[in-house]
């Protein structure tokens, strides 16, 4: 088994075909001078005047697509200085003669080899291989183990912090439920404006933002607590309510006032 690292833009700086090579199931590649020639047909190498138009780079990447890579090979994609997909390729060459991948400067993209994609695959700010300019590059079994070990760490911690999410989402609802009385008090005390920005739905959106704002619990919530005062309660805009909780413990409210200023 061998894993690649494979790029799908169109020259430099060009167009991702990679959404559409996803869409597909296939990774796909090619070169101006070969964009009609089925190499299926062809040993490796042939016709030599066509290979001979393509500079290194452009031979060595080709040649990998068209003989080297079999199923069950690995194929992580390149998207400027990350990797966003996994794939295993899922058998050999074969060229695209219904012509369904076509970039915007009207070449042909038909030397293709089917691959599984992952449909789910967190996306790593990584440079994978040695040479960025080869569009399909072989890769080092040390620097695969490296990436696998930090993806998996990636991994970790996004599951880490859904599950804190979750909680946070549960223990708000259930802050709502406990508390629907305080709510309705400190809102009908209140000129509906955020209390760290001043923001006014009503003013912003006219009757359908007529006595809406959001109640934020000043303090961490936890399943046993009751409030018991209406300043425990800070009525807030949904843009400040986002911020106070991009932090756990949530930011105090002066603080994010204080930040607002600045």
């Amino acid at each position: 088994m061998t894993t690649w690292r494979m790029a799908f833009r169109v020259g430099t700086g060009g167009e991702e075909l990679w959404p559409i090579c996803f869409e597909l199931g296939v990774a796909a590649i090619t070169y101006d001078p070969l964009a009609k020639t089925d190499l299926s047909r062809y040993p490796e190498g042939e016709p030599k005047n066509s290979w001979q138009k393509l500079a290194p780079s452009q031979k060595a990447s080709l040649k990998r697509v068209a003989y080297e890579m079999k199923k069950g090979d690995i194929i992580y994609v390149k998207q400027g200085t990350k990797i966003v997909c996994k794939g295993i390729v899922d058998g050999s060459y074969f060229f695209d003669k219904q012509t369904l991948i076509v970039d915007p400067n009207g070449v042909p993209w038909p030397h293709q080899v089917k691959v599984k994609w992952e449909s789910e695959f967190i996306r790593m700010n990584k440079i994978l291989g040695k040479s960025q300019q080869l569009t399909v590059e072989k890769l080092q079994s040390n620097e695969i183990l490296s990436f696998e070990s930090e993806l998996k760490l990636e991994k970790k911690a996004q599951k880490q912090q859904e599950v804190l999410e979750g909680e946070k989402y549960k223990a708000e609802i259930e802050f709502r439920r406990r508390n629907s009385g305080v709510i309705l008090a400190k809102k009908a005390n209140s000129d509906f404006r955020c209390e760290v920005c001043g923001f006014s739905f009503e003013e912003k959106y006219g009757t359908i933002g007529d006595e809406y704002i959001i109640a934020h619990h000043l303090n961490p919530i936890s399943m046993g607590e009751q409030l018991t005062t209406l300043d425990d309660i800070a009525l807030v805009c949904a843009n400040c309510h986002a911020m106070v909780h991009t932090k756990n413990p949530p930011i105090p409210i002066d603080e994010l006032r204080k930040i607002l200023k600045n």
